[in-house]
């Protein structure tokens, strides 16, 4: 410690949680700086610094301006020798190695504080086995990456306002992981932003653009009510939909094949208004009555379905999205056809299939069935999703994202949630996404909700929050051993979903207007 820069001494109070000190006002530390005192024990403790003030004892009893000015046209020299600069900082640990461990006794009275040293903070931030990130706000030489396995089997979230920097760091992050360590990845694209992705070495080899399309076929039959539109609290219209999928299903049929047909048999239970037959899920034949009350869901039903029908025909397909995902591969799902009710259900049964497939691959269970349905499931996948909150918030999509969420972790299944708007994201969900990449966030409402799904997120850091530029984060959880303020490197590819130049794209017509076309 001897041999870092001396900026101070601690001055006034100190506890195990906090200290000030009295600051050198030649060598005032930045706003976010990383600092070192010593406690009570003798170990050195890392802080980081969360305000400065300063002030000059002279003046402090100045009355009026006036006598401020003129004691400052007469003596400037006294009044430099009376400012005083007083710091305080948060205590982040003790110092142990490349660790950083709980403090437990104050910080030592009159002790000296120093800046804490660059090769310190590379140890405390650098990581091999990790992902670059970025570098410090405040001292931009330094690097930061962030644990990839700890950032993956404890999930994350990226959160932001609008314009902040939430898709540079997705494919930063999705960019390292393909490239550098050959990992899977499914990145959930609600608009289709992603689809024109080119990895930092200017290729699209290792992408996979997975278009819209599902099987209902595959579908379990409440998907596939909800996949139509029928509202869950339509009991008699999903009873009908559900016995009309079931026995579809049994004749082999797939894609908009299998919607037609589902189309034919409403249309004949309309007709009859007698006994009809159907299969239950169990594949045994039953029988049922149709009156005169069940013709008006029965023809809600088939609104439904052809409604669906005449929307997104062109999104049934054969084609199963489970078996064309790829591990090794950024899997990019495109969504952009689908309405929200149906990117839900879409996403819902992807995430039944990869957690069950990937749970029932590892316990050597249907191996051979796995690999050939859904052959991502043989290695650790992290699924990335952008827009979370059409997902996290409601619906079997929310319930299945809170179950790799707390299970994932066992059997090698991360997700990333991505959003502008954090408060439509289940609680359950957020808290447990353990690391935080947080970009600027200036509705109070959304930084408290934040707040109170991580416990790493304290009153201070939601000032440094709002006042972060454009790509600049503030990181914190177990991805990262201390919280971090870091500018986000830029990423080196192209990707969709930038911003629109408003004022070229009205000005272009003028530039493409000439003189003659007046004349």
């Amino acid at each position: 410690m001897k041999n870092v820069e001396l900026i101070g001494f601690i001055f006034g109070e100190s506890s195990i949680n906090e200290f000030s000190f009295a600051v050198n006002p030649s060598r005032v530390p930045k706003f976010g700086e990383y600092v070192i005192a010593e406690n009570r024990d003798g170990e050195e403790v890392l802080g980081i610094v969360r305000n400065v003030t300063n002030f000059n004892r002279l003046l402090e009893d100045a009355m009026n301006f006036e006598y401020a000015l003129k004691n400052i046209s007469i003596s400037r020299r006294v009044l430099e020798k009376n400012e005083v600069v007083v710091a305080n900082a948060k205590i982040i640990g003790v110092i142990f190695e490349d660790k950083i461990l709980p403090n437990r006794v104050p910080v030592k009275p009159n002790s000296e504080v120093r800046i804490a040293g660059d090769e310190l903070l590379k140890k405390l931030l650098g990581n091999s086995s990790g992902i670059h990130i970025g570098n410090l706000i405040v001292r931009e030489t330094i690097p930061v990456s962030i644990d990839l396995n700890q950032l993956i089997l404890r999930h994350f979230a990226i959160l932001s306002v609008t314009g902040g920097g939430k898709s540079n760091a997705v494919c930063v992050i999705a960019n390292e992981i393909v490239k550098k360590f050959n990992g899977s990845v499914i990145l959930i694209d609600p608009h289709g932003e992603y689809v024109g992705f080119v990895f930092e070495d200017n290729t699209e080899k290792k992408k996979n653009v997975i278009p819209a399309g599902i099987r209902p076929e595959r579908l379990e039959p409440w998907e596939f009510c909800s996949l139509v539109g029928i509202d869950r609290d339509a009991s008699v219209q999903r009873m009908h939909l559900e016995r009309i999928f079931m026995t579809v299903k049994r004749e082999r049929i797939g894609g908009a094949e299998f919607m037609k047909r589902v189309l034919e048999i409403a249309e004949d239970w309309i007709s009859s208004q007698g006994e009809i037959e159907y299969l239950d899920a169990t594949g045994s034949v039953r029988k049922a009555r149709i009156t005169r009350e069940d013709l008006n869901p029965l023809y809600r039903v088939k609104e439904y379905v052809l409604t669906f029908l005449r929307r997104y025909e062109d999104l049934l397909t054969q084609s199963d999205m489970l078996a064309n995902l790829r591990d090794g591969y950024l899997n990019i799902v495109n969504l952009s056809g689908f309405d929200e009710e149906q990117m839900r259900v879409v996403v819902a049964y992807l995430l039944r299939n990869i957690l069950l497939g990937r749970i029932s691959y590892l316990k050597n269970k249907n191996r051979d069935y796995w690999e050939r349905v859904c052959p991502i499931v043989r290695k650790p996948v992290l699924i990335i999703f952008e827009e979370a909150h059409i997902f996290a918030g409601k619906g079997d999509v929310s319930l299945w994202m809170s179950r790799i969420a707390r299970e994932g972790r066992k059997f090698g299944i991360g997700i990333g949630i991505v959003s502008q708007r954090p408060k439509k994201i289940s609680d359950d969900i957020l808290s447990q996404c353990n690391t935080k990449i947080i970009l600027r966030i200036i509705e109070p409402s959304d930084q408290k909700y934040i707040q109170q799904a991580s416990e790493q997120i304290s009153e201070d850091l939601l000032t440094d929050i709002s006042s972060l530029g454009v790509g600049e984060a503030i990181i914190v959880g177990p991805a990262v051993k201390i919280p971090v303020a870091v500018k986000i490197r830029k990423f080196q590819g192209s990707y969709g979903g930038r911003d629109v130049d408003v004022v070229s794209e009205w000005g272009r017509d003028m530039r493409e207007f000439r003189l003659e076309d007046i004349l």
